[in-house]
């Protein structure tokens, strides 16, 4: 019994011991999974060596920068700067940011490297009460770390910001942020400039709704009555701004929505305005409308002038400047010689500048950049005076630092710089540029210096795309090369480079889709057609390449089989392809993963989705067209491609380009071949890639 006694206060005194060492040391558990989690990755190659092995020695660095160096020094600097109750909820977020890494993405070591670098400076944002500044800067990556300062007084304003770019982020990510003071702030903020985007979540018991349900806001209680009284259908949702001023009741909207004409001329009116409400919407219906007059005009290219222009003879300098300005993707050069002939009548001769005006300066940029492309830029400018000329050219390159929030409007710049052949304007547009940069210097402001130092790179000599310009812009902003894309960097993440071509149920897909099968049938690829939903295409010889497309008559189907396979299998495809209409752009842009290598945009207008793709996939190589996307000269691109990739060589794009060049020379396509802009003299993608990495390095 008396050793029985010993042994319990033996035990008694053992917990003790225990329970004072882990009061003078309290369990940093979460450190430790931290460390393990580590380990873990660290194993992810097969050996536990303080090495990632990815197949590439400079990735190499990147991954052991991004997985063994960055998360260790975050845990050190979040243990040495927080309080215990952040240490832990910093900690908490940083494991299960860990936990994102897996086997079947390891390799994309840029990507996480960017994304764990994200987090350190949000926690010095944190700490130096400036995180506002740290958000802005990379908007993408901020939405994705929404866990990391959610907390932080900022993250209102910073979520509105965001909305501005992507309401859509606000709502996907609502499961992050909804128990926070400031969610129903944020969620009417994107709610009432995204309606049409909004209502997808009008769902009983979907965060988005239930928030939206307690809201007192007037405009959000218009939203609900419409969903109640008329449905989702509705189109009236845009037309809020109008709504809420009681200039339309619900039912007048409802009615002027379903009529093109209408709803054209009363989203143009509403749109002179500044910040009108549901703005994010009102601009995406606008496309429709006016690309639903353009398409018209385009499909009638073969009758004469009188019958083509037929369904826009009545339309004003208003709304034919509209649909200028918002058919951009796949306005025809005779469409908008048309178009504008019309317009430039209606306007006269003496009134360009205070129509800009009266428009509220809508898109202004988007209608100077056109005429300058298509040679009307001289015609335009004699309908003011010289000193509103001049006035306007300087608005047009001023302020791109503060216009919006991102550099689209100074893509539009760089767009028309390389169309104006005017030594007059292009004296006025280098000087305000110039001054520009001077001033946003003086200010410090890095955004502007990173688009105004881009900027001035266009006329630092006369050669443009020639190799004296990119090497000047390549060194200066340390841009990785856009002339040569390594084989092995095609096969680096698959055994085989994988395609994944969407084709779509339009008008021409069917016709579009056979047209391709029939470019592949020869002896060095195999065809297998017995799924009803997908036909997959393989080299017999050389490096292995497998191409797989669905079907357009099932479009729905047949894309959703393909991409569950891929995941089932942890495959990336290496090759992204869009064959469709540009209205269907958006849907494949949005599987564009960041070890995309090759996005062709084979759709009318591919050009101008340059921002989204890049966003997506950082150093992904784009073909895209600035005007009509035809298969047949998106196929002999894509077989070139292939037979490249086939045969185990770089891909030259110059070279490549010139191949394609000669054979489609003297066929009946080849101007349209013209308007095709391959990775190497893609202007918008070098200068969008050089932003970004200014932007980054800062």
């Amino acid at each position: 019994m008396r050793e029985r006694i010993r042994h319990i206060v033996f035990c008694l005194c053992m917990m003790a011991a225990c329970s004072a060492q882990a009061q003078l040391h309290p369990p940093e558990s979460r450190m430790d999974f931290i460390q393990a989690d580590i380990q873990r990755i660290d194993k992810l190659d097969g050996k536990e060596d303080r090495k990632v092995e990815t197949g590439d020695s400079a990735r190499n660095a990147l991954a052991f920068h991004a997985f063994l160096v960055l998360p260790d020094t975050i845990d050190s600097y979040i243990r040495r700067n927080f309080n215990e109750a952040d240490k832990a909820f910093y900690r908490d977020y940083l494991f299960r940011t860990l936990r994102r890494v897996h086997g079947r993405n390891y390799y994309a070591a840029k990507f996480f490297d960017a994304l764990f670098g994200q987090l350190y400076k949000e926690l010095k944002g944190i700490r130096a009460g400036q995180l506002y500044p740290v958000l802005a800067a990379n908007v993408p990556l901020s939405i994705q770390t929404i866990g990391m300062y959610k907390r932080d007084p900022a993250t209102d304003s910073f979520l509105c910001y965001a909305a501005r770019i992507n309401p859509d982020w606000i709502f996907l990510n609502i499961e992050e942020f909804q128990k926070q003071p400031y969610a129903p702030h944020v969620v009417e903020y994107a709610a009432k400039y995204a309606p049409q985007m909004a209502k997808k979540y009008f769902l009983k018991n979907d965060p988005v709704m239930n928030i939206l349900q307690a809201s007192t806001d007037s405009a959000v209680m218009i939203l609900l009555q419409i969903t109640h009284d008329i449905g989702k259908k509705s189109n009236s949702y845009v037309l809020l701004d109008d709504i809420a001023k009681s200039s339309l009741t619900i039912a007048q909207a409802d009615s002027i929505g379903s009529d093109s004409y209408a709803c054209l001329t009363a989203l143009m009116n509403i749109r002179k305005q500044k910040h009108p409400l549901a703005e994010y919407s009102l601009e995406q219906e606008l496309e429709v409308q006016a690309l639903k007059y353009v398409r018209q005009v385009n499909d009638l290219h073969n009758e004469k002038d009188e019958v083509r222009f037929r369904p826009v003879n009545k339309f004003s300098a208003e709304q034919l400047y509209t649909l200028i300005v918002y058919s951009e993707e796949e306005i025809f050069t005779s469409t908008f010689n048309g178009i504008y002939k019309r317009f430039s009548a209606r306007l006269g001769k003496d009134d360009g500048f205070g129509f800009i005006q009266s428009m509220g300066g809508n898109r202004f940029r988007t209608f100077i950049k056109q005429c300058a492309a298509y040679g009307n830029l001289d015609v335009f400018l004699k309908t003011m005076t010289p000193d509103e000329r001049n006035i306007l050219l300087v608005k047009f390159a001023a302020g791109l630092d503060r216009d919006g929030t991102d550099i689209s409007q100074a893509v539009e710049v760089a767009d028309a710089y390389t169309s104006i052949h005017d030594t007059a304007i292009q004296a006025i547009l280098q000087r305000t540029i110039a001054m520009e940069l001077e001033r946003v210097t003086a200010e410090s402001d890095k955004k502007g210096m990173a688009i105004y130092g881009l900027l001035s790179n266009l006329f630092a000599n006369s050669t443009l795309f020639q190799a004296d310009w990119y090497a000047n812009i390549s060194d200066k902003y340390k841009l990785p090369p856009i002339d040569v894309l390594p084989s092995a960097r095609l096969f680096e993440s698959n055994k085989s480079c994988i395609w994944h071509m969407y084709f779509y149920d339009d008008e021409d897909g069917g016709v579009s889709f056979q047209a391709f099968l029939n470019t592949f049938r020869d002896p060095a690829w195999t065809i297998d057609e017995h799924s009803p939903l997908y036909v997959r295409i393989s080299s017999r010889g050389g490096k292995p390449v497998e191409i797989y497309a669905n079907r357009p008559k099932e479009e729905y189907n047949g894309q959703a089989w393909l991409e569950h396979y891929f995941d089932s299998l942890g495959i990336t495809p290496d090759v992204l392809i869009h064959r469709g209409h540009s209205y269907y752009a958006y849907k494949t842009i949005e599987k564009t993963k960041p070890d995309t290598k090759i996005f062709v945009l084979g759709s009318c207008g591919g050009y101008h989705n340059l921002t989204n793709i890049i966003d997506r996939a950082p150093e992904v190589n784009i073909i895209s067209s600035k005007q009509i996307g035809v298969y047949a000269v998106n196929n002999p691109i894509l077989k070139e491609l292939a037979d490249t990739i086939r045969s185990g060589k770089d891909i030259d794009w110059q070279l490549l380009w010139a191949r394609v060049d000669a054979r489609l020379k003297g066929h009946p396509q080849y101007s349209k071949f013209l308007d095709y802009v391959p990775p190497h003299k893609n202007l918008g993608a070098i200068f969008i890639r050089a932003y970004n990495n200014l932007i980054e390095s800062n």
